[in-house]
């Protein structure tokens, strides 16, 4: 049996050693990254075709076999993005209030090094993107309890940029206070939305305290940091830039809940071998119309992940379908069934394809 203190001192030299490797990695991919855009400078006439993030992560990712995947994936995330940010600071902009599970959605996608910016509506966010003021924008996209969002869906319907990502999102608030404690809170702060998904919490467990709306996850913090006696619901991101304690992770009455956003850019991603494309379309009113949009998918083998109706708002028919289907544009099968597809209906349009994501 090995003497523990030399088993003791090669595991700190193992870690030792994985800590410098680590290190000098990171080195080198920053210096990387800066020769590339020095290049770049020099000669802007010049095509570099780099793999993109997401393929760059899912490659490395699948070589990890001891570090959890997940948590692989999520540093993957945050080098790349710091390495953008050593050139150029990656733009995005996302719908909703900072601290919101929008901003926690472009935080999962772009990294903590990426410059993020909250706007009000869906409108601004296509704005923005289309304009080039942003690289990309985040848009909720489906919610487990409702469907497709049909705000999301017209302004996609009606402008250039496309889906190029996707981005599950748990709907998950957390208690947080100074202390850490849940004895003495007489008061929690807390967003409309958070309340309402943690109310049988607050009534059983907080019985006694006083329960304040706030306009966001951010503002409920920003009173439980200055306020004796005092808590708030956040979201993780919110969590994590408030520096508050946790009182209780995950405390909504139902554990299941998520929305699904999605990254809007304005180019189609590179085929990744599991994609998605979204479609929308408006029916001629006839009989047998709706078999006849389905039929070029069936015909193909095309697997139809989901068809939802969603009222068509400021258009001159009342509906609009949405379709996602398995495949990338650029694959024969798809782009032929969509061509087809044009002459059986009054308006197509796809909305984008995407790396498919494993659902939380």
């Amino acid at each position: 049996m090995a003497d523990p203190k030399q088993e003791l001192e090669r595991i700190r030299e193992a870690l030792a050693a994985a800590d410098g490797t680590l290190a000098e990695a990171l080195d080198a991919r920053a210096r990387a990254t800066r020769e590339l855009a020095a290049l770049k400078t020099q000669n802007p006439e010049l095509l570099v075709n780099l793999p993109r993030d997401h393929e760059v992560i899912a490659q490395h990712v699948e070589r990890v076999r001891d570090f959890p995947k997940d948590a692989a994936a999520a540093v993957m995330t945050d080098v790349l993005s710091a390495c953008s940010a050593i050139t150029a600071p990656l733009q995005v902009v996302y719908s909703g209030q900072e601290g919101g599970f929008g901003h926690l959605a472009a935080r999962m996608q772009f990294g903590s090094s990426a410059e993020l910016r909250a706007v009000e509506t869906a409108e601004e966010v296509l704005s923005e993107v289309e304009r080039g003021r942003a690289a990309f924008g985040l848009l909720p996209f489906e919610t487990s309890h409702d469907g497709a969002v049909t705000g999301t869906v017209n302004q996609l319907a009606r402008g250039d940029a496309k889906i190029c990502a996707e981005i599950p999102v748990k709907r998950r608030f957390n208690l947080v206070s100074r202390s850490g404690t849940r004895d003495g809170i007489a008061k929690v702060y807390a967003s409309s939305s958070a309340i309402a998904a943690c109310e049988s919490y607050l009534s059983t467990r907080l019985p006694n305290a006083v329960v304040i709306d706030t306009r966001s996850g951010m503002a409920a913090a920003e009173h439980a940091r200055e306020e004796d006696n005092a808590a708030a619901l956040v979201t993780d991101v919110a969590l994590e830039l408030s520096k508050l304690e946790v009182v209780e992770r995950a405390i909504e009455d139902v554990s299941d809940l998520e929305t699904r956003y999605v990254a809007v850019g304005n180019d189609f991603p590179a085929r990744s071998g599991k994609d998605r494309t979204a479609v929308v379309l408006a029916l001629h009113d006839a009989p047998g119309v709706l078999i006849d949009c389905l039929r070029p998918f069936a015909d193909r083998k095309i697997n139809l992940y989901r068809l939802e109706t969603r009222p068509a708002r400021g258009w001159e028919f009342r509906y609009l379908i949405l379709f996602e289907i398995d495949g990338h544009i650029t694959d024969r099968p798809v782009l032929a069934a969509i061509e087809e597809l044009r002459g059986a209906s009054r308006y197509v349009k796809v909305l984008g394809s995407y790396p498919r994501v494993t659902e939380l």
